[in-house]
């Protein structure tokens, strides 16, 4: 389900509790994301794995990576779709930012997204 607006979770990441914050990709929310950004430790950018949503990816990305000095990844979504960019080709479209292939709407691979982020919150 697409996130219309701000949704907050809190979560477990390796012991220790912390705020997932999904802000949702709309233009008319764009204006909040800098304030809620400040502060955190890494910032996840999920996009579709298709040549359009990640130019629109590149053009946020280097809007905001200078300015909230975080750890960034990205999150190549949508995999399962026969048309999806591969994961190491989104981030080379991405001019190198770490990204991971990932298809939200498979339960399997929650286990993995967690991993993911409990990786790379002990490496920032």
């Amino acid at each position: 389900m697409p996130t219309v607006g701000l949704e907050v979770e809190d979560s477990i990441l390796n012991g220790k509790k912390c705020s997932i914050w999904d802000l949702g990709g709309q233009k008319r929310f764009k204006f909040m994301w800098k304030d809620f950004l400040r502060g955190a430790g890494l910032a996840v950018i999920i996009c579709d794995s298709t040549e359009e949503n990640v130019t629109k990816t590149k053009e946020l990305y280097d809007r905001f990576e200078r300015s909230i000095g975080m750890k960034i990844i990205a999150i190549a979504n949508k995999q399962d779709l026969p048309n999806a960019l591969p994961a190491q080709v989104v981030q080379s479209k991405l001019g190198g930012l770490k990204t991971y292939g990932m298809s939200a709407i498979r339960p399997e691979l929650r286990q993995r997204m967690k991993e993911i982020l409990e990786y790379e919150i002990a490496t920032y």
